[in-house]
This record gives structure tokens, C-alpha cells and sequence, in this order.
């Protein structure tokens, strides 16, 4: 009994020993270990997706932002290993009625449990907006827009791998669809082809909902474009008539549309030979592309399936030729000529001008006029280059051509500056 009291005395008497050696053994295998792998703080690289928790029978209304920034803190052995996929985002709604205004929801991030010594410390955004409503959900027939409408002149016809859709939604928003469309365009197909092509959503007045999911998202269409038997597509031809005057030339014409279809007199079309000529187009006295609308010469029995006017541009361009003009004066500028004398070699030039022919029959060589530019020139002999004008409407000294465009200019002064003899 002795005895046991002494041992008690004894770890009584040293307790205090004991626990500041268990407190100084703790101390330093923490700063050995946090030497070799020290905490950290980083923001992930990457987003997360936020995942969003609210009741059954429920569905978000409006378009919350679908991932958020995380920043980390823990040791820096954890970061080495951790991937985006350990990580969570949650927006937790349960137990939250739906209601207009939207709830400003807090987002918290949490790691995988298999993540140790670390934690989410922060989350960009923070809160979020979300709006809760009723989950409804309604199959509706798919239909076929045509867009732009099918060619005139042919029957479309279409199958669709799959006739319905459900709409899935707010239930306000899923009894606003009207209906479920797929819009086809056959105006430049000819015969028989499949195409998979997106559904859309519209309400009564062809409005496009898109605040709703549809499954499926796109269908198969097979679409035939073939012939109408009583329409018969001619080639629309230009019935020009009439000469242009001398010096013109018709250089193109085009015209839209191309083609046409009519229906009527199987006989009267034959005879057509599958061409249809507009009305006669006069080119007399036409000196400039112009354009004109005309109507189509449409043969008795014979009806246009869409009556159409034809516009047609007819494209004019004059004749070009080229005149030689001899004997042109070589004018100077840009010199006092009271203080200097002036001499040019050649004083004369022969030049050659080009342009419209029916211009040029009636240029004349004082129309043209060539000169040097002296400005800036002293006293000496100097090579010039000529340069050339023509005042008259539709030329420009680009179409003066000079063969020998290089003269001798010598330039004396007439009252030249006494020499002062010693």
C-alpha cells in the first residue's frame, strides 16, 4: 500500500515533465514535417461546374452560371496530386418552393473524401441567382417549315425518322410551345436526299422559345424534290432588237431570273423548245450600259406559273481606237519668262492619243496641249520630261502617249548680274 502511494507521489510529482515533453515532442515533429511539406493557398486552374440540388418535380428557370473558381488550401504534397474532378461546387436549393423571384443561393466546394490535408477555402462567384419552377413536360408533333419555300415548278415531300418531340421546361414556358419545327431548305436540291437538321421550339405566332429542352435535340428528314408533271421550267432569253451606233460595242448582257415555268398548251410548250424570249429590247442609239425591266412573251395557251418581269442589264463600252497628232507647240510653266529666256529642243513633239473612237473623230490638235514644269530650275541646260493635257470631256493626259517624252531645256537670264572687275 506503501508502495502504490509512492509510485502515485512519484508521476504526481512529475506530471508537469511529462506533458511539456509530450507538447515539445509534438512541436518538433511539426516543424520538421512542415519544413518538408509546407501549407499552401492556390487558386485552381480550371473552372468547376456547380451542381445545383433542388427538389423533385422542380427545374431551374432562368440560366445560372454553370461553373465557378476554387482556391485551396492545404499541404503542399495534396496539391501535387489533385485534379478538377475531386473537386465540388453545390448549390443546394432542397426544401426551397418555386416562386418568380429568383433565391440568391450561397455555393460551397467541398474535396472528394479521399482528399486529405486540404480544404476549399474560397468560391468565385460566391452566391448565385437561381429561379425555381414546376417541371412540366409535353410530346408535340414535329412539323416541316420549308425555308425559303420550296422551287416553283416542283413537289417536295418529306419523312422524318422521328414524328414527336417532348418538350421539357418550366411548365408556363412548356404551355407556350405551339409547336415543334424543322426547318428544310430544298430550293437548290434537285431529286432525293437525308439531312439531319435541329428542332426548334415556337409558340402561336412563330416566335422561337428557347428556354426549353427538347429530346430529341435534331432529326433525320429525307427529303424528295421532284418535277410537278404539269409544269414544264423553260430558259429565259434576252430578245435584243436594233443596232448600237458606229463606235459602240456590246460587250455582255445578263439578266434575272434565268429560268421560268409556265404550264398550259402541252404543244405550244413543245414548240418553245424549251426557251421563253422577253419582250424586244431596242439598242438604237444606246451609247451606255443601262438596265431595263421587261415582261415575257408568254405564247397563247400558255400560262406562267408565277408572272414574273424580267430584268435585264445590257452592258456598253465605245470602241477604242488611237489618233497621232504631229506638230504639238512644247509649252513652258513654272519660269518668269521676263527674267529668264527659255529655249527647247524639240520645240515640237508628236504624240499619239488614245481613247473612245467616236471621241477621238473629233479631237483636235488644239485640245491637246504639252508642257515642262520649270519650277525650281536655275540658270543651265536641263533634260525635262514633257507632260501632257487635253481639255476636252472623257481624256486625261494618261491617254496622251509622247514617244520622245525627254526634251533639252536652256535656261539664260536676260539681265544677268554685272562681274565687278578688281
Amino acid at each position: 500500500m506503501q508502495q502504490r502511494r509512492s509510485r502515485l507521489r512519484f508521476i504526481l510529482d512529475n506530471l508537469g515533465w511529462l506533458i511539456g515533453s509530450l507538447l515539445l515532442a509534438f512541436a518538433v515533429w511539426y516543424a520538421a514535417l512542415s519544413g518538408r511539406d509546407p501549407v499552401e493557398q492556390r487558386r485552381l486552374i480550371g473552372q468547376v461546374p456547380i451542381e445545383l440540388r433542388y427538389d423533385e418535380g422542380l427545374i431551374v428557370a432562368n440560366r445560372p452560371p454553370t461553373a465557378a473558381q476554387v482556391t485551396v488550401r492545404g499541404l503542399q504534397s495534396v496539391f501535387e496530386t489533385l485534379e478538377l474532378r475531386q473537386v465540388k461546387v453545390i448549390a443546394d436549393l432542397s426544401g426551397l418552393p418555386p416562386r418568380d423571384e429568383p433565391y440568391s443561393i450561397e455555393l460551397r466546394g467541398i474535396l472528394a473524401p479521399e482528399v486529405r490535408g486540404a480544404a476549399v477555402v474560397a468560391v468565385q462567384p460566391s452566391r448565385i441567382s437561381v429561379q425555381l419552377a414546376r417541371r412540366a413536360e409535353q410530346l408535340r408533333s414535329i412539323s416541316v417549315r420549308y425555308e425559303p419555300p420550296p422551287p416553283i415548278g416542283y413537289a417536295v415531300t418529306t419523312q422524318l425518322a422521328q414524328t414527336e418531340a417532348l418538350v421539357v421546361g418550366a411548365a408556363e414556358r412548356v404551355a407556350q410551345v405551339a409547336a415543334v419545327q424543322v426547318k428544310v431548305n430544298a430550293q437548290n436540291q434537285r431529286g432525293t436526299f437525308t439531312v439531319t437538321l435541329p428542332l426548334s421550339a415556337v409558340d402561336a405566332d412563330g416566335r422561337p422559345i428557347t428556354d426549353v429542352t427538347l429530346t430529341p435535340s435534331e432529326v433525320a428528314v429525307t427529303v424528295d424534290v421532284q418535277p410537278r408533271s404539269d409544269v414544264t421550267e423553260l430558259a429565259v432569253e434576252p430578245r435584243l432588237i436594233g443596232e448600237l451606233p458606229n463606235g459602240y460595242l456590246r460587250v455582255n448582257q445578263t439578266w434575272s431570273p434565268r429560268r421560268v415555268f409556265v404550264r398550259g398548251n402541252q404543244r405550244a410548250i413543245e414548240a418553245m423548245n424549251g426557251v421563253i424570249f422577253t419582250e424586244p429590247i431596242d439598242l438604237s442609239n444606246r451609247t451606255q450600259t443601262f438596265t431595263q425591266i421587261v415582261r415575257l412573251s408568254v405564247p397563247s395557251g400558255v400560262t406562267l406559273l408565277e408572272p414574273r418581269d424580267i430584268t435585264v442589264t445590257v452592258e456598253i463600252e465605245p470602241v477604242q481606237g488611237s489618233r497621232e497628232f504631229t506638230g504639238i507647240p512644247v509649252q513652258v510653266q513654272g519660269i518668269d519668262t521676263a527674267d529668264f529666256a527659255v529655249t527647247v529642243q524639240p520645240e515640237r513633239v508628236t504624240v499619239i492619243v488614245r481613247g473612245a473612237q467616236v471621241a477621238l473623230e473629233t479631237l483636235t490638235a488644239e485640245d491637246i496641249r504639252i508642257f515642262v514644269s520649270l519650277s525650281g530650275l536655275g540658270v543651265g541646260i536641263h533634260q525635262v520630261k514633257l507632260q501632257a493635257t487635253v481639255a476636252r470631256e472623257g481624256f486625261s493626259g494618261d491617254n496622251v502617249v509622247i514617244p520622245n517624252d525627254v526634251v533639252e531645256v536652256n535656261i539664260t537670264a536676260r539681265n544677268p548680274t554685272p562681274t565687278l572687275m578688281p
